[in-house]
Parts: C-alpha cells; sequence; structure tokens
C-alpha cells in the first residue's frame, strides 16, 4: 500500500508540472463509516464534521475534458453513542473519532457548461489520529479517572498508543477509494459538492473474523479559485 501511495505521489507531481491551472480549494467534510459489525445498542450520531482543503491542478488534454489532481488536508472520523442499563444505572458513552489525512485525489473532469462532474479514485495517509470519549452515568457526567471502571480512556492518540479504549484496536494509517462529485464554475470561482467511499479496511480488531470491515465515508462541500488558461 505504501509504493501505491508513493507512485500516486509521483503521478501527481508529473500530471502537476504539466498543469494549465491551479488553484486552491477550501471545505467541509461530514464523514462517518461504513461497517459489517453489527452495532446493537449503538448508533451513529450526526456526521462527524472536518475540514478539507488545499491545492488544485488541472491538465486539459481536450476541449470539454479534464485531468484534475489535488493535495488535500482532509478530517475525517465518526460519532457513535451507546446507551445501556447497567444494574439499574443509565450509562451513555459518547465516542468522536478524529482523522487527519493528507489525501491525492485523481479525477476526470467533464465539462457541461459552467457545471462539471468528476470521478476517479483517490489515496490518502493519516498523519494523525485521536479519540476522545465522554461518559455520563443517569445524566451526570463522570469524572475523567471514573472512565477506567468502563474500560475507556478520557482520550488517546490511536497511533501513539497502539491501543484503542482498552480493546486493543489497530488503525491502518491508509486509506484508498473513490470520488465522484458534481459542481459549477464562473470565471476563476468553483464550488463542488462530492461523495467518497472508502475501500480499505481501517480498523483491525483482534479475534474478529476477517471479513468485517469498517470503511470511510465523506460528504465534501468546497469552494475555491483556479488561476490559468
Amino acid at each position: 500500500m505504501k509504493k501505491i501511495f508513493l507512485l500516486t505521489i509521483i503521478l501527481t507531481m508529473i500530471l502537476n508540472l504539466n498543469a494549465q491551472k491551479f488553484g486552491f480549494k477550501v471545505g467541509l467534510n461530514l464523514s462517518g463509516v461504513n461497517s459489517s459489525i453489527n452495532l446493537e445498542d449503538y448508533q451513529t450520531e450526526t456526521p462527524a464534521k472536518g475540514l478539507n482543503g488545499g491545492l488544485v491542478f488541472e491538465f486539459n488534454p481536450i476541449k470539454r475534458l479534464s485531468v484534475r489532481s489535488e493535495a488535500l488536508f482532509s478530517q475525517k472520523g465518526y460519532n457513535v453513542i451507546s446507551d445501556v442499563n447497567l444494574n439499574g444505572t443509565d450509562i451513555v458513552t459518547d465516542f468522536s473519532l478524529r482523522m487527519n489525512y493528507f489525501e491525492i485525489p485523481l479525477l476526470l473532469k467533464l465539462k457541461l457548461g459552467p457545471a462539471y462532474i468528476t470521478a476517479g479514485p483517490y489515496f490518502s495517509y493519516a498523519v494523525s489520529g485521536n479519540e476522545i470519549v465522554s461518559i455520563t452515568a443517569d445524566g451526570q457526567k463522570l469524572a475523567e479517572d471514573q472512565y477506567a471502571n468502563y474500560g475507556q480512556i478520557p482520550s488517546n492518540d490511536i497511533f501513539k498508543d497502539g491501543e484503542f479504549n482498552g480493546d486493543n484496536i489497530k488503525f491502518n494509517r491508509t486509506d484508498v477509494g473513490l470520488n465522484i462529485g458534481a459542481g459549477l464554475q464562473f470565471l476563476m470561482f468553483f464550488t463542488e459538492v462530492r461523495y467518497g467511499i472508502g475501500l480499505t479496511n481501517i480498523e483491525d480488531y483482534n479475534g474478529i473474523p476477517a471479513d468485517e470491515f469498517t470503511k470511510n465515508y465523506t460528504i465534501s462541500l468546497s469552494v475555491g479559485i483556479l488561476f490559468g488558461k
């Protein structure tokens, strides 16, 4: 996977050297995970919110078709809440995971007047990741030194500690997936929406069957500017 990521960087650099347009974009990510694991008493809350932004390069081999490459910072993750009753006490555990990726999408862009559609793969590497947990008992927030009683850690660097809230879950730094999107461009300015679906399992559970999976999905909203002819 690391070799694929390095080859992607090299290909992106080659495309960028031949780019006819370049610019910047910034926006909002709404993300979560597709999972085969039965969460039972768990339910996904509102999508995790994060930032996306970075450099945009375009090469136009023909009039209506472009090749776009991007070098982005992209935040992904999920929010999950557990509500269980333990010996008559209502325990609510709120999990919030954030992974900060360096991401390279490689896209074909088809122009339809001021509108356009894009599609293609993305390759990303998580430079950091953190999980924050909040626990309440009968509506009262617990002190952090009480979290260990429920097998939890208040906050966790998921890569540095090598442990995910006591569950010994390993996270994969690399993620590969597919993007599809649509946008509008007026003069130098553009706005677009994009849906990305991960193809890589981002979590490895000890003792969980190999056919189980947890994969990213992301809805991205962004605005940007392109310079060049």
